[in-house]
């Protein structure tokens, strides 16, 4: 394969399947009128045929629920983050969103995180639409959410305190993957101070109680199903995520899951932010006054630290791949985190051996293997899925065993 894995925006979308939707967000955010969405969308070529998802499919009911979540929750973190105070805004996954501009107009330098591709699209367009003195505040960093390494090294020169954004991140974390990112959000917390401000936890309920308050009698609403068309390896079932219908109970249970990772949370209501954008106000004065009075509790949240929690010292390897093909068995061992930044390279080498050989059987040697992440995972399926004799696992540490386990990959590989 000539096309270097960093930079092959296929191979991300089959580790990632949901990087793509950062330009459905775009696109939207253009058409509700965001001139900066606009600008971004026409250098990107974006258009409505371009934007049609191909595998997320919603009814015309849910798709003005979520053109008023989207503009609503745009406008919302971008207040909430300036009312913060923090000098710095890092968005994480920054996506193709015009936030970047908006924050260097009003003095606030803007760090945003991603994948590598949409990274090397976006920094390439951004800088054009932002004046010449205000371009110092802007730049953009390839990283991980669950990678530690990955998040320190893009904000180490950083100077002030931060905070912390992220939109549409949570719900595509399995557990273990959101044990890694609290981890790793305490840890920035206690290095630069700050906050973390995110609109996931509550989505599913808001989702569905918008949807509901619009078209009352339905009962069909299942947010659920529109993440499980996405995320193909169980990460739905977040346990940071509160359920619609558990809200109470979930919500103290995410307050005491934030505790265990040193951090504490203040709920900061929406209804007073939905009135203000142009989706809502197309509704009927009816519907409008029923939206409200649905998400009346509906809160985003806003997390710091909760005293002086430590963080973990702890060391990843550096990620290296060695293959050896021989009789149809492609051989591999592997070192340090298989997540979104690494998965890709994996797909890659297992991607050129079969173009140059059958591969029978793959036999993956995780003595060194430090973590796997469902981008991870989404590999280990591809090569099962093609390999005749399946796909073997052998000297997974606890770690790697037991997100396996969790994922249901116990009764479909072969794991010793």
């Amino acid at each position: 394969m000539g096309e270097s894995s960093e930079d092959n925006s296929e191979l991300y979308e089959k580790t990632n399947p949901v990087f793509n939707t950062a330009k459905t967000t775009l696109f939207q955010l253009a058409q509700q009128g965001n001139p900066y969405a606009a600008e971004i969308s026409e250098k990107m070529g974006l258009t409505e045929d371009t934007q049609k998802s191909q595998s997320l499919s919603m009814a015309t009911e849910e798709e003005m629920t979520f053109r008023i979540i989207l503009e609503s929750r745009y406008n919302m973190m971008g207040s909430l983050a300036l009312d913060s105070g923090f000098p710095v805004f890092v968005d994480l996954p920054c996506g193709y969103t015009p936030r970047s501009i908006e924050m260097a107009e009003q003095g606030v330098t803007y760090i945003g995180l991603d994948l590598p591709p949409v990274i090397s699209e976006i920094s390439d367009i951004i800088p054009s639409l932002i004046s010449e003195e205000k371009q110092n505040l802007v730049r953009f960093c390839p990283a991980d959410a669950t990678n530690g390494e990955s998040l320190e090294k893009a904000l180490e020169d950083v100077k002030g305190s931060i905070c912390i954004n992220t939109e549409g991140l949570l719900m595509y974390l399995n557990d273990s993957e959101t044990n890694s990112f609290l981890d790793n959000i305490r840890k920035l917390l206690s290095i630069h101070g700050g906050c973390w401000i995110t609109a996931d936890f509550e989505v599913m309920p808001e989702h569905n109680r918008i949807l509901s308050a619009i078209h009352p009698g339905e009962s069909s609403h299942d947010t659920s199903r529109i993440l499980k068309e996405k995320a193909d390896v169980g990460a739905e079932h977040n346990k940071l995520m509160v359920r619609y219908g558990n809200e109470d109970e979930d919500i103290k249970r995410t307050e005491a899951i934030l505790k265990e990772h040193g951090l504490k949370a203040e709920r900061i209501r929406i209804a007073g932010y939905l009135a203000d954008t142009k989706s809502f106000a197309s509704l009927t004065k009816e519907q409008q006054d029923a939206v409200l009075k649905a998400v009346e509790d509906i809160a985003f949240w806003k997390i710091v630290l909760a005293g002086s929690a430590e963080s973990s010292t702890e060391t990843a390897n550096s990620f290296t791949i060695h293959t050896e093909f021989k009789d149809g068995e492609l051989g591999i061992s592997l070192t340090g985190r298989l997540d979104s930044l690494t998965a890709p390279q994996l797909l890659a080498k297992y991607e050129e051996q079969r173009e140059s050989g059958d591969i029978r059987k793959v036999r993956i040697d995780c003595h060194s293997l430090d973590y796997i992440s469902s981008a991870g995972l989404r590999v280990l399926v591809i090569m099962q899925k093609e390999c005749k004799e399946g796909v073997s696992l052998t000297g997974a540490n606890e770690v790697v065993s037991d997100i396996l386990i969790q994922a249901g990959f116990s009764d479909s590989l072969d794991i010793e």
